[in-house]
């Protein structure tokens, strides 16, 4: 049976432990990387949240499950209803457990004015692709950079009413 998810903001008191979550999660994804893309395995080149509790342009959630904290997720909630997801991370040990899909239904819950949503991922992360277009309703919209070493594809998805 799949439990239900909670969602959370973001406080100093939970920072901590989502930006150690955060940062396994991305490092564990470094290894579907080819030697030759752009980020080169450099731990340096994986997002951060540092700072995020002071930016108030973005809002910082995290998830969790039975009281805990198994993910979380950086937005952009903009005045004009075309939101941003920016990060969106599972502990890596909860991977493939429809936690991550579970987290996205309750923020598509928790903003129900959101017109679009509007994400990217490296074209190499085929695990994102697939769980932002077969699993949460995405579609390709373009390919921002396509001749660089770090192509990115850019999802939409666009909400009914």
């Amino acid at each position: 049976m799949l439990q239900n998810i909670t969602i959370s903001p973001m406080n100093p008191g939970n920072f901590n432990e989502a930006k150690r979550m955060m940062e396994i999660s991305f490092a564990a994804s470094m290894h579907d990387f080819p030697d030759n893309y752009g980020a080169n395995h450099d731990p340096e080149d994986l997002p951060s949240i540092d700072g995020i509790l002071e930016k108030t342009e973005e809002t910082p959630l995290v998830f969790y499950q039975d009281k805990k904290m198994v993910g979380g997720a950086v937005l952009t909630i903009k005045d004009d209803n075309h939101n941003i997801l920016s990060l969106l991370f599972v502990d890596s040990d909860y991977l493939d457990r429809g936690i991550g899909y579970r987290a996205w239904l309750e923020i598509e819950k928790r903003y129900p004015q959101t017109k679009t949503w509007t994400t990217i991922t490296p074209p190499v992360l085929m695990r994102n692709v697939y769980f932002y277009v077969n699993k949460c309703g995405f579609q390709m919209i373009r390919v921002e950079d396509p001749k660089s070493d770090e192509p990115m594809f850019v999802f939409q998805k666009v909400m009914t009413k």
